[in-house]
């Protein structure tokens, strides 16, 4: 069989996973196309190296389904359909809602699909397929193959910084925030890859930039330590997502820079000290964020800040104390977002039961970037949306760009670094100045028709 695999990307010409920006080949289909029987041939797309043709023939189509890209994908799915072929969808949208999925597939994995794809794939094969693919458990990480990196897609243009391979060390989050659906298709289990694994993998690539897929890494600390520990003579250059934990354990950050790490996407979630409270990976922080921050950057790794605002807790001043905390200590990126109600999670639940979400199923409606979705408790829908408009752009000025970029002092960051640096802010900036504001006037004013709607 011919089979294609396929992560849908938005089409938006002012989208910040365009061409200007740093690429990561992601890992869920290298590493389905490395447990497909070798008899199939398997083809990789990703939208956002490359637009996908859909006038290819083939037998079996595979669809990764991301709950905010879930009515792309289903559009695709559905057109592929139409045109006689069999399609498969995958991932967590899927995983949460495979009834669903059902309406614009003819099969759905359910979970890690690692352990049921030589199964399905055989099935097709036969004409067998049946209606869903439910993953008897977890995945064992210490049982795969070596990922199929060989088959993704060139990006049809290049972008400022190297493209990144991604590697996955972990699984599985503790945490459970009522907010992430992470826990849903990973687990609450923290699963460490054994790590000459991990080492035998990066050592097979052909290029030393790589972006680590864990949602925590570093959790097991003794682990990540023997990791990096073996990764020193190899000579790369990474960027990974963890905690502010992290910053706890001094020997742990020195080790992560001598391994290679030039930047780390780091979830603060919010400054303020009730949502902290309320959540199980910051509230026994033995450091406070701007000490986390101070220690990261002695190390010369530069800080994504990521910041969720909508919290019960939060009031209309969050927006300038948040922007105060972020310019005060530098950090170099920010990622912006509404708190989002995604299916399978406590907060969707809460919200509906509460009747304060004003599209039940906003997934399958065209909504934009940075809409609000629910109901706020102590702020008014139009006044949410223009703090977040107001942060986006302030922060992503041109002062405040080259005011940050101190906060590492320039001899601590890598050629790498400067151009991770001023690539992403100017990416940033281009998406935050060019097109949040018309997107956030449209926004304010769906909003404000849908909270009509609703009452």
């Amino acid at each position: 069989m011919k089979i294609k695999l396929i992560i849908p990307c938005e089409h938006r010409d002012k989208n910040v996973l365009s061409a200007q920006t740093f690429k990561i080949q992601q890992l869920s289909l290298p590493l389905l196309a490395a447990f497909t029987p070798p008899e199939h041939q398997v083809k990789i797309v990703d939208e956002s190296f490359a637009p996908d043709n859909i006038e290819e023939e083939v037998d079996l189509v595979g669809i990764s389904v991301m709950t905010d890209l879930a009515i792309i994908a289903y559009r695709l799915a559905d057109a592929y359909r139409q045109r006689g072929m069999k399609v498969v969808l995958g991932g967590i949208h899927a995983t949460a809602l495979p009834e669903e999925a059902l309406q614009h597939a003819d099969a759905v994995v359910v979970g890690e699909g690692e352990d049921v794809w030589g199964k399905l794939v055989t099935d097709a094969s036969r004409g067998q397929l049946t209606k869903i693919y439910r993953a008897p458990g977890k995945a064992d990480l210490s049982r795969r193959p070596l990922p199929r990196h060989d088959l993704y897609p060139e990006p049809s243009h290049k972008g400022y910084t190297p493209i990144a391979y991604g590697i996955e060390t972990t699984r599985g989050c503790p945490y459970d925030c009522h907010f992430c659906s992470v826990a849903l298709i990973m687990g609450r289990q923290y699963r460490v890859r054994p790590i000459q694994g991990v080492i035998a993998e990066i050592s097979s690539l052909k290029r030393p930039d790589l972006f680590f897929v864990d949602d925590n890494l570093g959790m097991n600390r003794k682990a990540a330590k023997e990791l990096f520990t073996e990764m020193i003579p190899l000579g790369c250059r990474w960027v990974g997502e963890g905690t502010v934990a992290l910053a706890e354990d001094l020997e742990l950050l020195r080790l992560m820079r001598r391994s290679g790490c030039e930047a780390l996407l780091v979830g603060f979630e919010s400054i303020q000290k009730e949502v902290q409270g309320s959540l199980a990976k910051t509230n026994r922080l033995k450091i406070t964020f701007s000490e986390a921050v101070r220690r990261f950057h002695g190390e010369g790794i530069a800080i994504m800040g990521a910041f969720i605002f909508g919290f019960d807790y939060e009031d209309e001043d969050i927006f300038e104390r948040t922007t105060e905390f972020a310019l005060r200590n530098r950090i170099d990126l920010v990622e912006l977002r509404s708190l989002m109600p995604y299916p399978g999670t406590q907060l969707y639940r809460t919200l509906l039961e509460e009747n304060r979400l004003l599209v039940p199923e906003w997934w399958l409606k065209e909504i934009t970037p940075g809409s609000l979705l629910y109901y706020p408790k102590s702020m008014t829908p139009d006044a949410f949306l223009k703090g977040l408009e107001r942060i986006s752009r302030d922060f992503y000025s041109t002062s405040k760009i080259i005011q940050r970029f101190f906060g590492i002092p320039p001899w601590k960051r890598s050629p790498l670094g400067w151009r991770l640096y001023f690539g992403a802010n100017l990416a940033y900036r281009n998406r935050s100045v060019n097109t949040d504001l018309s997107l956030g006037i449209r926004d304010r004013q769906r909003s404000t028709e849908l909270a009509a709607s609703v009452s």
